[in-house]
């Protein structure tokens, strides 16, 4: 989403709350994230992972009316030997209904994280846009991204006993626009949940072409390779973030 278009969306979100010609009422409602416990079957390219850490930078996160619609689109991966993946079909976001403007590190292995609170107002949920924002100072204060939007370190073996250490990051060019969340949202009592699927970003790696180890014997993922273009589309795959409306008051 270029900058025009993120300011028309917030100006949206002002008018709506403002009660600006819509029926909508005014609401906050809190946003958490976690993740789905990463299992030990093999990734696609036959790797079984085991993760020591895993952090984000997460934030903001715009909410939106447009619904998503799903497609078996060509994919070039798939000729690399690769599954094919659904991908956002046409999508159009609509009318802005919701913003939290905070940006987080977030220890995805660690259970569930508060996000802060979403100025919102009522009416029919169809759709996020998900921010993985550089990390700064501020938001990243004990350094655990090394200046970079996802980190990821653990181990990675096959079954010819091969294994890999890996120590590896990703950026994203512009925010995961499109993520499902589809809710007929009133003044009820509860949060948005969203869970990362850990599973979806390192699906689709063949960490045998993770080199440039350091001295520790830790690898890392070469900007042309496999394994970096792999992590990427992992982490840019709108269906690696469930979205859900967990009823009540947060714990």
């Amino acid at each position: 989403m270029n900058r025009r278009h993120i300011l028309r969306s917030t100006v949206a979100v002002a008018a709506l709350l403002l009660g600006c010609g819509s029926e909508a009422e005014r609401r906050v409602f809190t946003v958490e994230s976690t993740a789905a416990p990463l299992s030990d079957t093999p990734n696609e390219r036959g790797w079984r992972i085991t993760l020591d850490a895993a952090h984000v930078s997460l934030g903001p996160v715009r909410f939106f009316e447009g619904r998503v619609l799903l497609s078996r689109a060509f994919d070039w991966y798939a000729l690399l030997g690769g599954t094919a993946h659904a991908h956002p079909g046409h999508y159009a976001p609509g009318d802005a209904l919701g913003e939290l403007l905070e940006t987080h590190t977030v220890d995805l292995l660690s259970g569930i994280t508060p996000l802060g609170t979403a100025s919102a107002v009522t009416g029919e949920y169809g759709s996020l846009e998900l921010t993985l924002a550089t990390p700064t100072a501020t938001t990243d204060a004990q350094g655990v991204l090394k200046g970079h939007a996802v980190r990821l370190v653990g181990t990675a073996t096959n079954a010819d006993g091969g294994q890999v250490r890996f120590d590896v990051e990703a950026d994203l060019p512009k925010p995961v626009a499109g993520v499902r969340f589809e809710k007929s949202l009133g003044l009820e009592a509860g949060r948005v949940r969203i869970t990362v699927d850990l599973r979806k970003w390192v699906d689709r790696i063949d960490f045998a072409t993770a080199t440039d180890t350091d001295a520790d014997g830790i690898y890392t993922f070469p900007a042309d390779s496999q394994a970096r273009n792999a992590l990427m589309r992992g982490v840019e795959d709108t269906t690696a973030y469930v979205v859900t409306w967990e009823e009540g008051a947060a714990q």
